[in-house]
């Protein structure tokens, strides 16, 4: 149905989708690529992935929001969302490299944990509380670059909160010192 809808007409410019059904939530938006090969070969780990969706694990870019008890850690933060898509195509516009999105994403992360934590070792927990946000982020930008692979995104990941670690002990004594 939403193919009739996407299909591109010189006199459309938009088109509605009322989802009565939650398939957003439960599949992410139509737009987002899928890879079909991978759900027909692998249909248990695609639904494995499906139940981490539901369970709150990733959701599509319309239904993104913090959880209240990450909220709730981070109450010296005003700002904590960070509009991926929109800094990467300001990199893109402005002719930065995108891994610039990635860095300003960890420096927001780190003044995060920074700001809401009275030692290092908490900054370092709040860090590891806000994977799921890092999942999201991370995510988005893949979304982005279009031809990332799975390797790609999983290297990402984990390069993420190693780097937000790094920045806040690097960064902690001089903060709390000042």
């Amino acid at each position: 149905m939403i193919g009739r809808g996407s299909r591109k007409l010189p006199s459309k410019k938009t088109f509605t989708i009322i989802d009565l059904g939650n398939n957003i939530q439960r599949f992410g938006a139509w737009e987002e690529p899928v890879d079909w090969k991978y759900v027909f070969e692998r249909p248990e780990e695609f639904a494995k992935q499906l139940h981490y969706q539901l369970s709150g694990g990733s959701s599509a870019v319309q239904s993104h929001g913090l959880s209240a008890e990450l909220r709730a850690q981070f109450p010296n933060t005003l700002e904590m969302t960070f509009d991926i898509e929109g800094h990467y195509k300001e990199a893109i516009d402005t002719d930065k490299k995108p891994k610039t999105v990635i860095q300003q994403s960890i420096r927001q992360h780190a003044k995060m944990c920074m700001d809401n934590a009275e030692t290092l070792s908490q900054a370092i927990a709040l860090a590891e509380a806000l994977q799921p946000e890092i999942d999201w982020r991370v995510k988005q930008y893949v979304k982005c670059l279009d031809n990332a692979s799975r390797n790609y995104k999983t290297w990402l990941l984990e390069d993420y909160q190693n780097r937000l670690k790094g920045l806040i002990i690097k960064l902690y004594p001089k903060v709390t010192a000042a």
